[in-house]
């Protein structure tokens, strides 16, 4: 009987045990826009954008002033989702190596229930959303491409939906993040939004001023619209993000949630904005940064003080660790380059990242065959790729920066990087030693073919 009595009671424990362990655990969105440089985001100064939601964001929470991705799409989504650099696991753009794990996966393990909605884009049917530990689904990209804006063609766990011929995607995509978000559960949940907003085509959106343009939206699906939409279409991601913290808020979830907004690469080359008392232009598919820098903004009531502008450095390795710290993932389980953000969430202290390296080459260069000796023909006679490829990478820390070329700025002064440092300090000496130490060790990764390290 007192065995009995013992028992009983040690299971009651385990069980308040394991509920406050849940009640701990964040909710976590992530949301990633597509194609928007931090200059798009009016917290960090833009004259261009007016993004009030995101804003509050950062106001009531914290936000990144040295964040960086890849320069462009398939490279930042691989490396956020796996928290590996892309030398380890890249394959080609608009695919993920199925034999990766992603934060999905991870999280799903310890119980989270998990969605993602917005743009897919990394090849594969229902089952690889699956196999990359996402239980539920509304993806644009998945079922074919077409439309991502008006008269979208968007799949919802494993079904084409119809009926969407003067819907606007991004409303169908947030339309089912809110509802995941209202869903009835024990667990805590994921979800994950990668926007299509503000990638091209540039279209009005609901909210532009052009009448009928849900009439005349054919005009624009598939082709340029015209960059006169830009500001457009990135107030109306912000008035989505908007709609998503409403959500929490009625469904009594904000406190603790952990949201966090970033973007993948910077904005489009034809698309020039108005920040620190200079125009920027776009430099998506490029190093500098312009096409590199990217709004990085963490909001948790619970845990993060209000209005921190923090200037550490942040990479897009560091998503992953993140995630899995706070949601009870074993650290033994997590295989990453990145370093948690968690202790700096927290106010307890740097994330110790020390220095961001990237590594990218436009255009690509010669894909892995079966024929190893003619790839490897191939490359002797690219003489010109080669050298390029020591351009296509850097380390750099805040504020200096070194190509595997040999460039080094001071991007503090230079942020356009027209005046390489050749006559150095025995500071700049040393950090740039340091750098190109780093930059060293890291694989001739030249051939968009993952090392096996």
């Amino acid at each position: 009987m007192r065995r009995s009595s013992i028992f009983a009671s040690v299971v009651v424990l385990l069980i308040l045990g394991v509920s406050k362990g849940n009640a701990e655990r964040p909710n976590i969105i992530l949301i990633m826009c597509d194609d928007m440089g931090y200059e798009g985001v009016s917290i960090y100064g833009s004259k261009t954008y007016s993004t009030p939601n995101l804003d509050s964001l950062a106001k009531e929470g914290m936000y990144f002033n040295h964040a960086y991705s890849t320069p462009i799409c398939t490279p930042s989504r691989v490396q956020l989702m796996t928290g590996k650099y892309n030398y380890r696991n890249y394959i080609k753009f608009g695919l993920l190596d199925r034999s990766q794990k992603t934060f999905a996966n991870h999280l799903q393990n310890v119980g989270y229930e998990t969605g993602i909605c917005g743009k897919w884009q990394l090849g594969g049917d229902l089952d690889t959303v699956r196999k990359f530990g996402f239980s539920t689904h509304c993806l644009w990209h998945l079922d074919g491409r077409d439309s991502r804006y008006w008269n979208p063609r968007i799949s919802r766990d494993g079904k084409l939906l119809e009926g969407l011929e003067s819907e606007f995607g991004p409303d169908v995509m947030t339309d089912f993040a809110c509802e995941f978000i209202e869903r009835d559960r024990k667990d805590p949940f994921l979800l994950y939004f990668p926007m299509s907003l503000p990638h091209w085509p540039f279209v009005p959106t609901p909210d532009s001023r052009e009448e009928g343009s849900r009439k005349r939206s054919g005009e624009y699906d598939g082709r340029a619209g015209g960059e006169e939409y830009f500001p457009d279409m990135v107030s109306y991601l912000d008035k989505l993000v908007g709609r998503l913290v409403d959500t929490l808020k009625v469904s009594k979830q904000l406190d603790n949630t952990l949201l966090i907004f970033t973007c993948d690469n910077g904005c489009a080359v034809n698309i020039s904005s108005e920040m620190d008392g200079r125009q920027i232009k776009g430099g998506k598919a490029s190093l500098p940064d312009n096409g590199t820098h990217v709004a990085f903004i963490a909001h948790w009531p619970a845990h993060i003080s209000h209005g921190v502008n923090n200037k550490q450095l942040v990479d897009f390795t560091d998503i992953l660790p993140t995630l899995c710290e706070l949601g009870g993932v074993a650290a033994t389980d997590v295989d990453s380059d990145g370093h948690s953000l968690g202790p700096v969430f927290r106010g307890e202290g740097p994330s110790g990242r020390e220095w961001v390296y990237c590594h990218y080459i436009r255009n690509g260069f010669p894909q892995q065959t079966a024929d190893e000796k003619k790839r490897q023909e191939i490359i002797k006679k690219q003489d010109q790729q080669i050298k390029q490829k020591l351009a296509g990478s850097f380390v750099r820390t805040s504020r200096y920066k070194l190509y595997g070329d040999g460039r080094f700025y001071d991007i503090r002064k230079d942020v356009e990087e027209k005046r390489i440092l050749t006559e150095l300090t025995p500071k700049q000496t040393d950090i740039r030693a340091t750098l190109q130490a780093v930059h060293d060790e890291k694989p001739k990764w030249a051939y968009f073919a993952p090392s096996k390290n």
